[in-house]
C-alpha cells in the first residue's frame, strides 16, 4: 500500500498558485470567495475531490476562480493546476485558497490510506474502462469488438464484461503473481503495442487501480452499491463572457445512500460546441454568446447542466414590461436574466392572420381583417376576444384533426379506406368534443372491438408487432425515444436493454382477426408485410410474450419508472400500461404534449425536438414547462384552455421584428419566428386568398387539404409532397419538413396550383378588377386578401404599375389564343370526314390477338411478373411507390393496326385490383410502343398511338391522358374496382411483317401511393383502320347508322355528328390546348393577376409571421 501511495504522488505542490490567472471582466471587482466542498475528507487512497471556487463581483456575476486561486495544501493531500485533491497520507490540516485580497481555509481529513483497498471491478475497474475509452463504440465496445476482444457498449453489463476479460483466450489478459505484466496494463500503458494508444501509466491512478484489482484475483462484486443517480454542479451558471472558463462537478449517489466525487470519472458534453466547449476534464470553455446544455454521463445515469455565456452587455437596462398572464412572468424572467429585452407585441393585422394561421391553417377572409383592424376596441382586449372565437370553430376543429391524423398515421395503406375514414372521423369528433387529452389516449391505447364500428382499435391495427408498438407509443405519448435501446442500453438515457422488452411486454397480448362483415376484403400489401383483412377486431389475449434478444429469457412486464400512481398489477396488459401512461402523475406524459402544443403556436418547443425529451435534452425555460404542465393537469387536461392560454400571452404575439438586445436570440421567445406554413396550410391559403374553388380527387369542390383521408390523395403537380406533406408512416414529428429546396420553390412558381387559382376566371381577383375602377382600390382588396393588411403608400404605387403595364403581355395571349382556335376550326373543317370514318368503322368489331411477352421487367427489381394461362401478367413482389413496366413481345403479325391493353381483377389484388393500390385503383401516366424487325440491331422506331377509346375512365382521368406527352397526367378507373377495363388504340403507322417483329409496350406509372397496375393483357389487331372498340357504339346510333345516310333526317344525322364530336379525342385533346390559353381578361385584370402572384409567391406570404 505504501507504494502505491508513494507512485500516486507524481508531483506534491504544497503552496502555489493553481494555474496562470483569467482575467476577471473588464472593471469588474471581487467581493467574496465561495468553494465546494466546504470541507474534504478523503477515506481511500482512489478517493478524491474536485474543488469549485466561485468569485462573486460587484456586478452581480459570478465568475469561477478554481483555477486562479493561490493554493496552499497541507501535507495529506496534492491539488492539480485544475483544482483536483487527491490524498497523499493520512493526517489533516486545512487547504488555504487566496485569490487578490480574499482568503478561504477548508478543513482535510485524509484516512484509510495505510488500510487494504478492496477494489471493486463493478463501482472502480468498469468506470475507469469507460474513461479509458475501451468499451466505447469505436472500441470494444462495438458490436463486433475489436480485433478479437468485445466488451459490453459503455459498460452497460458488468457480467459479460468481467466474462469477457477473465475467461477469453484462459485468462491470458491477467498475470496474477507479476500484475503489471499482464496483458491488461501493458497494453493501455504502451508497453506493448496498442490500437488505441497509450491510455495510462505506471503511478497514475487507473493504473495503479487495475494493477491492484489484478493483484487481488481480478474478483467480480455482482452485490456492489450501484449508483442510482449522478448531479452536476453548478446546475445552471452563466459565464461572464467569450473565452472565460467554468469547472463542473459530477457527485454520483448509490444505492446504499454513500455519494462519491466522480467528476474525473464522468463522461461531459456540450449540446452546442459553437457556444461553449467542454474538456474531458469537466472544464467548459466559452466560445460565444448563447445558451448549452451539458450532459453528464456516468456508469449508465445521465444529468444535465444548462450554461449560458452572457457576452458584453454593457448599456443594456431592463425596460419594464407588463405581463399578460404567467407564461410572460416566466418568460420574461428568464429574459431579464439573459439580459435581453422582448420585443413590442405585433401589430393587429399581424395578430390576425397569425391567430388564424396557427389556430385553424386559413388566413383570414378580408372582410374579417378590415372589421378588425378598424374596431376600436383595445388591442389586447379584442384579440382576447378573436382567441375564444376561433377555437373550437369548425375550421379549428378541421385543422387541428389532422395534426392527430399525421400522429396516428391515418392511412389507407394500413386501414382501408373504411377503416381511415371511420378514424378520422373519431379524431374530428374528439378535437370538436375537446375531449380531455388523458382520455382521448387512454381510449386509444385500450380499444377494443371492430376497428370501423369502434375506431380507438384502429391504433393496434396499424401498430401490431409488440417492440414497434411500443416504441411508438413512447414516442408519442410520452416523447421518450425507446428505440434507442433496444439493441443495447441507450446511449444519451437511463433506459437499458431490459427495459426495452419489459416495457415491449405489456404490447403482447393483443389478438387480432378478420370482422366478418369485411370478410374477404384485404388491405394492401407493403414491402414488409403483405395483404392483412381489411377490417380487423381487436381483443385482449391470454397469452402472448417476447423474448430479451441478448438473454433469450421471457421479459416480465414492467415499467421503467415509478409514479404516483401506479396501477396494479391486474386486469388486461394494456389497461394498465393505459393506466401508467396516462396518470397525471407520469412525469411525461401531459409535459409532452404542452411541449408539443407550444412549438405547434411559437413555432419551436421549450424541449426540441418535441419528442425527445431526457436529460441530455433540457427545456430552454425548465419553470415555464413546469407550470404549462401543472396548469395542463390542473385544467382536466383540457387542450382547448391551454390553447387559448398560449395565445393570449403576450409572448405568443411578440413581433417577429428585433430589437438590439434580442436579435440574437432565438430560443427564449423573446420575438416571434417566421415559419413556413405547411403543404395543407399553403394549398388551401392559395385557395382561400384567391378566392378559387379547390379540385381534390375524392372531394367536393372547394374542400381543403386538411380534409384528406390520407397522403395517398394528390392534387395538380404533385403540390403537398413537394412542399412537405408527411407520408403518415410513424409518429414522428420529422415526417413533415418545411422547406425551401428548388422543388418546393418550383413547385410554387411554376406550379399549376397557384397559377390555376391565380387564372380562375370566377375568383376573387377578377372581381375585385370588376368591383373597383380604382387601381390603388385594387391594390388594397388584394393585400387585404392576400397578406391581410392594408398596403403602404409606396405598395399601392408599385402595385398600380403592375396593373397598368400589361398590354404588351395582353397582346401575346391573343396570338397564342388564335392559334389554338385556329387549330380547332381547321379540325372542324374536315368534321366531316371524321364522322365517314366513324360510321365506316363503327359497327366493324376488331379481331385481337393477345402477345405472349418474352421478357418482363420493372425499374424496382423486387417486382415479380408471372405469365398466366390467359396470356395476362399478374404483378407480384414489391410493390413500389412509383414503377415502370417495359414489356418486350415477339410476333410474326403482319400490318399491325391497333393495340389493347386489358387491366384484369385478380383476388390476390388489394379490393381484387385491378390495380396495385390499396384501393384497387392504378394511373397509367404513360404508354408508349416502340419495334424493330426481329434480329436487327439499332435504335427502336417509336411509332405514335392515336384515338383512344376505353370502357371506363375516372374523372379526371380519361384514356387520352396516356398519349398526350404529359408525365402528370394519366388513366384511372376508380370508383370501379374489381371489374375489367379495356383500352383500344389505334397506331398512326402501320408496323410488323411476316418474317418477325420484335413489339417493346412502356408503361410508365408516376403517380405515387403504389398506383401501379396489377394484372395486364396486351393483344394486338391487323383489322383494317378505324380501330374501333367493341360496344363503345351505342346501340341507338349503331341503329342510326345503319339507314343509308340519304335517307336519314336531319335530327338523325345530328344525334350522329353529335356522339362522334362528343366522344373524339383529337377534337377533345385540341378543345383542351386551346382551354389552356382561355380568352384572354382584360389587361388591368391580368395585371392584377400578375400582382396576386407575386404577392404570393412573397415571404410574406409563405411564412406565418
Amino acid at each position: 500500500m505504501k507504494r502505491i501511495l508513494f507512485s500516486l504522488v507524481l508531483s506534491v505542490s504544497v503552496t502555489g498558485s493553481l494555474a496562470a490567472q483569467d482575467a476577471l471582466p473588464p472593471g469588474a471587482k471581487l467581493v467574496k470567495l465561495e468553494v465546494a466542498p466546504a470541507q474534504i475528507e478523503l477515506k481511500t487512497p482512489f478517493e478524491y475531490r474536485q474543488l469549485l471556487v466561485t468569485g462573486l463581483l460587484d456586478t452581480g456575476e459570478r465568475v469561477d476562480l478554481t483555477r486562479n486561486v493561490q493554493a496552499t495544501a497541507p501535507t495529506a493531500v496534492k491539488v492539480s493546476e485544475r483544482g483536483l485533491v487527491r490524498p497523499v497520507a493520512d493526517g489533516a490540516g486545512e487547504l488555504k485558497l487566496t485569490f487578490q485580497d480574499k482568503t478561504l481555509n477548508i478543513p482535510v481529513k485524509v484516512s484509510g490510506q495505510k488500510q487494504p483497498y478492496a477494489v471493486s471491478f463493478t463501482s472502480d475497474v468498469m468506470p475507469a474502462m469507460s474513461k479509458m475509452g475501451c468499451n466505447a463504440g469505436t472500441c470494444h465496445g462495438s458490436q463486433q469488438g475489436k480485433a478479437g476482444f468485445q466488451l459490453s457498449l459503455r459498460g452497460y453489463d458488468p457480467v459479460f464484461d468481467h466474462r469477457a476479460l477473465v475467461d477469453d483466450v484462459g485468462g491470458r489478459r491477467f498475470n496474477r503473481a507479476a500484475p503489471e505484466r499482464s496483458l491488461m496494463l501493458m497494453k493501455p500503458s504502451g508497453a506493448v503495442p496498442h490500437v488505441g494508444g497509450v491510455l495510462t501509466q505506471p503511478g497514475e491512478p487507473y493504473y495503479e487501480l487495475l494493477k491492484l484489482w489484478i493483484a487481488q484475483g481480478v474478483k467480480l462484486d455482482t452485490m456492489a452499491p450501484k449508483v442510482t443517480r449522478i448531479e452536476v454542479t453548478p446546475p445552471s451558471t452563466v459565464i461572464p463572457r467569450p473565452g472565460m472558463k467554468q469547472q463542473l462537478t459530477v457527485w454520483a449517489s448509490y444505492t446504499d445512500g454513500s455519494k462519491r466525487d466522480v467528476s474525473a470519472d464522468a463522461f461531459l458534453d456540450s449540446s452546442n460546441t459553437e457556444v461553449a466547449t467542454i474538456d474531458k476534464q469537466g472544464l467548459v470553455t466559452a466560445v460565444r454568446r448563447g445558451e448549452t446544455a451539458v450532459l453528464a454521463r456516468y456508469e449508465g445515469n445521465y444529468a444535465a447542466a444548462s450554461l449560458i455565456i452572457m457576452g458584453d452587455r454593457t448599456g443594456f437596462v431592463w425596460q419594464e414590461v407588463v405581463p399578460y398572464n404567467y407564461i410572460d412572468e416566466l418568460v420574461y424572467a428568464k429574459l431579464r436574466s439573459l439580459k435581453i429585452q422582448p420585443s413590442d407585441v405585433c401589430s393587429d393585422a399581424d395578430f390576425i392572420r397569425r391567430l388564424h394561421l396557427d389556430l385553424t391553417g386559413l388566413p383570414p377572409e378580408p372582410e374579417a381583417v378590415r372589421a378588425f383592424l378598424d374596431d376600436k376596441t383595445p388591442s389586447r382586449t379584442k384579440r382576447e376576444n378573436l382567441v375564444e372565437s376561433l377555437v373550437g370553430s369548425p375550421d379549428f376543429v378541421d385543422h387541428w384533426t389532422n395534426k392527430w391524423s399525421d400522429l396516428l398515421q391515418v392511412n389507407r395503406k394500413f386501414l382501408g379506406v373504411e377503416g381511415a375514414e371511420a378514424f378520422r372521423k373519431h379524431i374530428r369528433n374528439a378535437v370538436q368534443g375537446n375531449m380531455p387529452y388523458d382520455q382521448f389516449c387512454y381510449r386509444l391505447l385500450t380499444g377494443t372491438g371492430s376497428n370501423v364500428a369502434n375506431p380507438d382499435a384502429a391504433y393496434y391495427k396499424i401498430l401490431r408487432d409488440p417492440d414497434l408498438a411500443m416504441e411508438n407509443t413512447t414516442h408519442l405519448f410520452l416523447a421518450i425515444r425507446f428505440n434507442c435501446n433496444k439493441c443495447h442500453d441507450h446511449p444519451f438515457e437511463r433506459w437499458t436493454q431490459s427495459q426495452y422488452y419489459e416495457l415491449a411486454s405489456f404490447f403482447t397480448q393483443i389478438s387480432r382477426r378478420e370482422d366478418p362483415k369485411f370478410k374477404g376484403r384485404k388491405t394492401q400489401g407493403t414491402a414488409v408485410r403483405g395483404p392483412l383483412p381489411l377490417v380487423e377486431i381487436i381483443e385482449d389475449a391470454k397469452s402472448g410474450e417476447i423474448k430479451n434478444e441478448r438473454t433469450g429469457q421471457t421479459a416480465i412486464p414492467k415499467f421503467p419508472f415509478l409514479h404516483g400512481a401506479m396501477p396494479k398489477s391486474e386486469g388486461a396488459r394494456r389497461e394498465q400500461l393505459a393506466k401508467w401512461i396516462t396518470a397525471k402523475e407520469n412525469p411525461y406524459f401531459a409535459k409532452s404534449y404542452v411541449n408539443r402544443l407550444w412549438s405547434y403556436l411559437l413555432g419551436v418547443g421549450i424541449i426540441e425536438p418535441v419528442d425527445d425529451l431526457r436529460a441530455g435534452n433540457p427545456p430552454t425555460n425548465p419553470e415555464l414547462l413546469d407550470r404549462l404542465t401543472e396548469e395542463f393537469i390542473k385544467s382536466g387536461f383540457n387542450v382547448q384552455h391551454m390553447i387559448k392560454t398560449i395565445c393570449k400571452s403576450r409572448t405568443y404575439q411578440h413581433s417577429i421584428k428585433t430589437n438590439p438586445w434580442n436579435k440574437d436570440d432565438d430560443v427564449n421567445y423573446s420575438h416571434a419566428l417566421a415559419r413556413r406554413l405547411p403543404a395543407e396550410v399553403l394549398f388551401d391559403s392559395i385557395h382561400r386568398t384567391t378566392g378559387s374553388v379547390s379540385k381534390i380527387p375524392g372531394l367536393p369542390p372547394g374542400s381543403r387539404a386538411v380534409q384528406t383521408i390520407d397522403s395517398s390523395v394528390q392534387v395538380p403537380g404533385g403540390f403537398l409532397e413537394l412542399l412537405g406533406r408527411p407520408p403518415r408512416e410513424s409518429a414522428c414529428e420529422c415526417e413533415r419538413s418545411s422547406g425551401m429546396q428548388l422543388g418546393p420553390v418550383l413547385s410554387l412558381v411554376t406550379g399549376p396550383v397557384i397559377n390555376d387559382a391565380i387564372k380562375d376566371p370566377n375568383n376573387r381577383i377578377a372581381k375585385i378588377v370588376a368591383a373597383h375602377k380604382d387601381d390603388a382600390k385594387v391594390v388594397e382588396e388584394l393585400y387585404l386578401a392576400i397578406l391581410n393588411r392594408r398596403p403602404t403608400e409606396k405598395e399601392i404605387k408599385i402595385g398600380i404599375e403592375a396593373i397598368q403595364g400589361n398590354d404588351e403581355e395582353y397582346q401575346k395571349l391573343i396570338v397564342e389564343r388564335k392559334k389554338r382556335a385556329d387549330a380547332v376550326a381547321a379540325y372542324e373543317a374536315q368534321f366531316a370526314q371524321v364522322v365517314a370514318r366513324f360510321e365506316e368503322g363503327a359497327t366493324r368489331i376488331p379481331s385481337w390477338i393477345p402477345l405472349e411477352p418474352t421478357a418482363m421487367k420493372a425499374t424496382q427489381p423486387k417486382v415479380t411478373f408471372t405469365k398466366q394461362k390467359d396470356q395476362s401478367i399478374l404483378v407480384g413482389g414489391a410493390n413500389p411507390v412509383n414503377e415502370t413496366y417495359t414489356i418486350t413481345f415477339e410476333t410474326k403479325l403482319a400490318d399491325i393496326t391497333g393495340l389493347r391493353l386489358e387491366v384484369l381483377p385478380d383476388k390476390t389484388l388489394a379490393a381484387q385490383g385491378p390495380g396495385r393500390a390499396q384501393n384497387g385503383n392504378f394511373v397509367l401516366n404513360e404508354l408508349k410502343l416502340e419495334y424493330l424487325k426481329t434480329g436487327e440491331n439499332g435504335k427502336p422506331k417509336v411509332v405514335k398511338l392515336i384515338r383512344p377509346q376505353a370502357t371506363f375512365s375516372q374523372d379526371g382521368f380519361p384514356i387520352s391522358n396516356v398519349v398526350d406527352n404529359n408525365p402528370q397526367s394519366g388513366w384511372a378507373v376508380a370508383p370501379q374496382f374489381g371489374k375489367a377495363q379495356v383500352a383500344v388504340f389505334e397506331l398512326q403507322n402501320k408496323i410488323g411483317t411476316t418474317e418477325g417483329t420484335t413489339i417493346t409496350v412502356t408503361m410508365t406509372q408516376n403517380f405515387g401511393q403504389s398506383h401501379t397496375i396489377g394484372r395486364f393483357r396486351i393483344s394486338a389487331t391487323t383489322s383494317k383502320p378505324p380501330v374501333q372498340l367493341q360496344g363503345t357504339v351505342p346501340e341507338d346510333i349503331a341503329k342510326l347508322i345503319e339507314i343509308p345516310r340519304e335517307k336519314r333526317t336531319p335530327q338523325q344525322q345530328a344525334q350522329i355528328v353529335g356522339h362522334v364530336r362528343k366522344n373524339d379525342q383529337e377534337l377533345a385533346r385540341l378543345q383542351r390546348v386551346l382551354d389552356e390559353y382561355p380568352v384572354p381578361p382584360s389587361p388591368r385584370i391580368l395585371g392584377a393577376q400578375d400582382l396576386a402572384w407575386a404577392l404570393l409567391n412573397s415571404p410574406a406570404f409563405l411564412f406565418n409571421h
